[in-house]
């Protein structure tokens, strides 16, 4: 199997320890080599997971975790069905917070889009079996939804946030200012350094026809 924008490994890890056997790809070098650091004897492929060099249905399950909405929209699909065997399994997931009944998450949130133009919540509900129950070639197998609850310091969660994107590429003194508000409102809530946070992850599977 392909786990396809594997970035440091953390998802090939876990399939390689419930006994798959995985080749990694990842566009980064940089982090395709920490991934190697951090996962003895990896196979791994630096590549763009939509210009994929496999072989044609070579692969019994092509998975993308958490990197599907970087690829290219346009040939990521085909080039995802012509490595599959017949039969082949397409899978996709992706975890978002999903505090949203919380005061604290609203206030971040609030904060985020004021600050970063063309990015808002609706965005975690972008359906991405969709890109593919439609395609020629693929049939959407199934769409799974798991809640769950995430235990994380405040000092972890405000360097995840610093790490997004929309956040990253903001200009110094905005994102500054930016982590500094998201910080308050944090600490306010989590007075402790410790936050329980409502998550969600969506899997879609889909089966090459």
């Amino acid at each position: 199997m392909l786990d396809v924008g594997a970035g440091t490994g953390i998802a090939t890890r876990q399939l390689l320890a419930h006994g798959a056997s995985v080749t990694a790809v990842e566009p980064g070098r940089n982090v395709l080599a920490r991934a190697a650091e951090r996962t003895p004897g990896l196979r791994a492929v630096l590549a763009d997971g939509a210009v994929l060099p496999i072989r044609d249905s070579t692969v019994d399950l092509i998975c993308f975790a958490q990197s599907w909405h970087w690829l290219d929209a346009a040939s990521r699909t085909p080039e995802a069905h012509r490595v599959l065997v017949d039969g082949g399994r397409w899978a996709a997931w992706w975890s978002h917070a999903r505090a949203d009944a919380d005061a604290w998450f609203n206030d971040c949130w609030s904060i985020v889009e004021r600050a970063c133009p063309g990015t808002h919540r609706g965005q975690r509900d972008i359906d991405w079996g969709a890109t593919v129950g439609d395609s020629s070639g693929f049939d959407l197998h199934d769409r799974i939804a798991v809640p769950w609850q995430r235990e994380v310091s405040v000092d972890g969660w405000i360097t995840e946030q610093a790490s997004h994107s929309h956040i990253a590429l903001l200009p110094e003194p905005d994102r500054l200012r930016l982590l500094d508000q998201l910080r308050a409102v944090i600490d306010e809530a989590f007075p402790d350094g410790t936050m329980s946070v409502h998550y969600e992850t969506w899997l879609w599977i889909a089966v090459k026809a």
